[in-house]
């Protein structure tokens, strides 16, 4: 069976969580570089509990660059099994679509819904009985 359009929305998914990655982890290096230079420029009588916060913000973004990580490699694994068993790459396309729902509510980033459709695709659509050509 023609599966082209699960393909494409499952190339476009992970093609997103990597892009999303790989932004996410610059930002972070260069937000991580910047740290002693904002840690000079806030005063902790003036800011108090930031101060002490902004570090533990840092580290804690490391949290989302994982989680594409994760669904690239599930949309990644999805797409390369969707012909020899549609069953199981659904499976792996709604779980990617659930570890990267949380873009969605960024408003950029929509690569859960390409996994969602994708996997429902997986699941709903029947092979072609080719006896009956």
């Amino acid at each position: 069976m023609n599966r082209k359009i699960e393909y494409i929305l499952g190339i476009v998914g992970f093609s997103m969580d990597a892009l999303v990655a790989i932004m996410s982890g610059v930002f972070l290096l260069i937000l991580h570089s910047g740290v002693d230079f904002l840690k000079d420029a806030i005063d902790p009588t003036e800011y108090g509990a930031f101060s002490d916060f902004f570090p533990v913000f840092i580290n804690l973004l490391w949290i989302p660059i994982l989680g594409c990580v994760i669904s690239f490699i599930l949309g990644l694994i999805a797409v390369v099994n969707i012909k020899k068993n549609p069953k199981v790459a659904g499976g792996f396309f709604i779980a990617a679509a659930i570890i990267s729902s949380w873009l969605l509510f960024s408003g950029f980033f929509f690569q859960s819904v390409f996994y969602l459709i994708a996997g429902i695709m997986c699941f709903v659509r029947k092979p072609e009985d080719s006896a009956m050509e």
